[in-house]
Parts: structure tokens; sequence; C-alpha cells
């Protein structure tokens, strides 16, 4: 049985990753998560925002793109005679990417069909912002929703994900186009 799905480069190596059942096999977006570069075709762009060719070309300059990454550590808590887990949200951050709007010269046919607009190519971070937290210790307070009046006596790392996401936005409105996760 033949699949056919985009595909997400990652270091060099290409990995298929579906982004929603029933995405067309010309639906393609290739990023590169370590570099922040790669290219967004424009169906994956009027599919995110329910938009049609007239509209992308219309509101083509206006789009926007973002990689978003975290750290999530999860930890086994001992309060009082009980083991609680807590996610600690360890790493955050944004990075705004620098994208173009790739244009066609001229329309597909002589009838004018098409937008003009071949994709948007991500040429990598041009700001961002990032954080971290401080990770639970003992003798600080349980979560209250699971053992309240309580405090931590002792705590064990169980596992850490991190993740990221590949983002647009038109506006106001956000979506999220990829995102990948490695457990450890």
């Amino acid at each position: 049985m033949h699949r056919r799905c985009p595909r997400l480069a990652v270091a060099g190596v290409t990995f298929a990753v579906v982004l929603a059942p029933g995405v067309p096999a010309s639906a393609a977006v290739t990023y590169d998560p370590s570099t922040m570069t790669g290219l967004v075709g424009p169906a994956e762009v009027r599919r995110a925002f329910g938009w049609t060719s007239a509209t992308l070309a219309e509101r083509a300059d206006g789009v926007a793109f973002d990689h978003n990454f975290w750290t999530d550590d999860t930890y086994a808590l001992r309060c009082g005679a009980r083991e609680v887990p807590l996610v600690h949200h360890r790493a955050f951050g944004r990075y705004e990417l620098t994208e173009a709007v790739v244009r066609r010269d001229r329309p597909r046919s002589s009838t004018g069909y098409g937008t003009g607009i071949t994709g948007f190519r991500l040429a990598g971070a041009d700001f961002g912002i990032s954080g971290t937290s401080v990770a639970p210790a003992v003798g600080q307070p349980c979560p209250a929703d699971q053992a309240p009046g309580t405090t931590i006596g002792a705590l064990r790392l169980v596992s850490t994900v991190t993740g990221w996401s590949l983002g647009v936005s038109a506006g106001a409105v956000h979506r999220e186009l990829l995102a990948g996760r490695a457990e450890s």
C-alpha cells in the first residue's frame, strides 16, 4: 500500500509527518527545526486559515511564521505518605522566523489561473525570547491540588520531553503547522 504524506527534513534526514487526515499529495512543508529553515507551500497556509487562493494572494505579505520550543521534566514527588506527579516546564521560548513570499514571474496560464505564490521560504530566526524556571526542591510546598498542606520530602526525575512546533500567524489568528518531540 502506498501512503502519501508531507515530509519534514530534520538534520539531513527526511521523516514523513502526517499533518492532517486527507492531506493531498501536493501539500508540503519542509522544515529543519535545528536551523529553522525550510519551505511552506501555499496550500498549507490556505488550509490553516481556510483561505481561497485569491485571499492568500491578498494577505500573503502579512503572514508570519514562528518556531516554539520547550523542555518539560516530569518528577515524582514524595508529599507526606503519597507520591504525586509534577510536570515542570523547565525551558521554553519562541523565535520569530524570517520569511519571504516566493512568487512566480507570471501566471500559470493565459487565463491568469493561480495566485503567483509558490510558497514561503523560511530563512531562520529573526529574533526571539526564551526562559527557564527553577526545578522543584525538597522542602517546597507540594502541589495544592495533589497534597494540600504538605511539603516535598523527596523527588526523582522520571522523564524529560523536549519539543518544538512551527506555527503560522495572520493577524491575531495563529495555527500550528508541524510539531516534533522527543522523550528521554
